[in-house]
């Protein structure tokens, strides 16, 4: 229970570290996807009810901060989660550029994704620059990732027990 307890405490610092880093260094109109990256991770890594749990937690702290549609990135986050659950049995997940390739994708989806369900639902239209901002992102986020991986499994050392 202890575990849970502070699986939430830190999903919670880091949606609000994430929110605070987007928000003041990018004015909001670039978002910087680190717990997207973390539910990548948890996919990769976890068993399949902490990563549930984790991806569910991420996802429905980051609707409560952003204003989003209630429910819409926890679903997001849960399907991430699950296709990097499912795939990584497959894939050499220790490999950096196979981390970099897949978070672009994943990052680069969920935008796709959150651009489709607006316009479908709200019928707001995407701007030109728009598939631009999103390809960098996935950019980013995707050649960041492999540090982020080394860094949460140096932590998770400690958090989860794994011995190396």
């Amino acid at each position: 229970m202890l575990h849970y307890l502070s699986l939430l405490i830190l999903a919670i610092l880091l949606i609000v570290l994430q929110s605070t880093v987007t928000d003041i260094i990018f004015s909001n109109y670039f978002v910087f996807e680190m717990s997207l990256v973390v539910v990548i991770y948890a996919g990769f890594r976890l068993e399949m009810m902490k990563g549930l749990i984790l991806s569910f937690f991420l996802g429905l702290i980051l609707d409560c901060v952003s204003g989003s549609v209630p429910g819409l990135l926890s679903f997001i986050y849960l399907i991430v989660f699950l296709c990097s659950f499912f795939i990584s049995d497959f894939l050499d997940t220790e490999k950096n550029h196979v981390i970099a390739l897949f978070s672009f994708i994943c990052v680069f989806l969920k935008e796709i994704m959150l651009q489709a369900f607006y316009y479908l639902a709200f019928d707001v239209g995407l701007r030109p620059y728009v598939y631009a901002v999103i390809f960098t992102q996935s950019l980013v986020v995707g050649l960041i990732a492999p540090v982020f991986f080394y860094v949460i499994d140096r932590t998770g050392i400690v958090l989860y027990e794994k011995k190396v």
